[in-house]
């Protein structure tokens, strides 16, 4: 009896970790814990109540859209004569 409280238990944890991960905290069990520490600050809220996975791919575009900035103002720059 116990390892099947146990693989239970271990079955609840795993899917409590991948619906905070792939939700966010806010978005997690549909939002039954959105906004759950009242007093807490803008910095630690997530923007638009966006998943994880969501402000990740922004993140890899914004820093792949600097990378090719950079690159297109290299190209742009003459040649240094030799």
């Amino acid at each position: 009896m116990r390892k099947v409280i146990a693989i239970s238990l271990l079955v609840l944890a795993v899917w409590v970790g991948v619906e905070l991960y792939v939700r966010g905290s806010d978005g997690a069990f549909g939002g039954l814990f959105a906004g759950g520490l009242g007093g807490a600050s803008a910095a630690f809220d997530a923007p638009g109540n966006r998943s994880t996975s969501d402000r990740t791919v922004d993140a890899f575009q914004r820093a792949y859209d600097k990378s090719e900035q950079r690159v297109e103002r290299l190209l742009e720059q003459p040649a240094e004569p030799e």
